[in-house]
């Protein structure tokens, strides 16, 4: 039960509203017992507090499960998705698919094709990095009049998820002082995360906003405390490189290439 809240607030902290006939891709979650198509009607509480009978909003789907079915019948975009639900329908495609992933001891979080995530999760089942190239996150609603709010369960009091999910969203605004802000309040805190890939999105942070020491400096944290996530702490330092600040490219591939990423 508290793992199902922790869930259901984390994707509310993460995507405070979706546009209608969004599709929730993920390959599992990390809770035991239940299927994809349990989430459907909590989610549908959160996201539509108005929903009267019609076609449902919304739906969470578990790749795993779903692909090559006739509800899922492949990871490419335009394909059409219908599912009975009871006594409505959702009827959607996968160009209308948002990616999430939690893991087991970890945060939920959006995946995003343009920001690298193929890369940087490479090492997960094919089921979720299949998907990522559909997901698009722009169908995110940053700041609503009415933000999700999780039904039955109460806000659970604010550790290193709570500070993650906001700055991965106010990174995907390009916010990032305000993923700066978060970082130092949940730094100052004592908190940190299980998963070091986590530590990414302040590293991404830091270093759009020109501070690179500390970027380079949590970027050293996490692979401290998990080598084999190079590969996502390569692929954040190209997006810099790419994306961030004017001139400052030689200086980022210093640091790249201090990581042995590839030049």
């Amino acid at each position: 039960w508290q793992k199902q809240g922790e869930i259901y607030w984390q994707m509310a902290w993460r995507m405070p509203a979706l546009e209608p006939n969004t599709v929730l891709l993920t390959h599992q979650m990390p809770i035991d017992y239940e299927t994809d198509l349990s989430f459907t009607a909590p989610i549908n509480w959160m996201y539509a507090p108005e929903y009267v009978r019609a076609d449902l909003p919304y739906i969470l789907l578990y790749t795993e499960k779903r692909i090559g079915g006739v509800t899922l019948p492949a990871l490419e975009k335009d394909i059409p998705i219908y599912y009975p639900y009871r006594t409505v329908d959702f009827r959607s495609s996968t160009s209308n698919a948002v990616v999430i992933y939690m893991p087991q001891n970890g945060c939920l979080r959006v995946l995003d094709p343009a920001r690298g995530d193929a890369v940087t999760y490479s090492r997960q089942p094919d089921v979720l990095t299949n998907a990522i190239p559909l997901s698009d996150p722009s169908r995110i609603i940053p700041d609503p009049g009415q933000p999700a709010r999780p039904k039955f369960f109460t806000e659970p009091e604010h550790g290193w998820c709570y500070y993650f999910t906001h700055a991965e969203l106010a990174n995907q605004m390009d916010r990032y002082q305000r993923s700066v802000m978060l970082a130092e309040e949940a730094i100052a805190a004592g908190l940190e995360p299980e998963d070091p890939t986590e530590w990414l999105v302040f590293v991404e942070a830091y270093a759009m906003s020109g501070d690179f020491a500390t970027a380079e400096e949590l970027s050293r944290t996490a692979l401290d405390a998990d080598g084999r996530i190079r590969r996502g702490v390569c692929e954040v330092w190209s997006q810099v490189q790419a994306r961030g600040p004017e001139g400052s490219e030689k200086s980022v591939e210093t640091i790249r290439l201090s990581f042995d990423c590839n030049p």
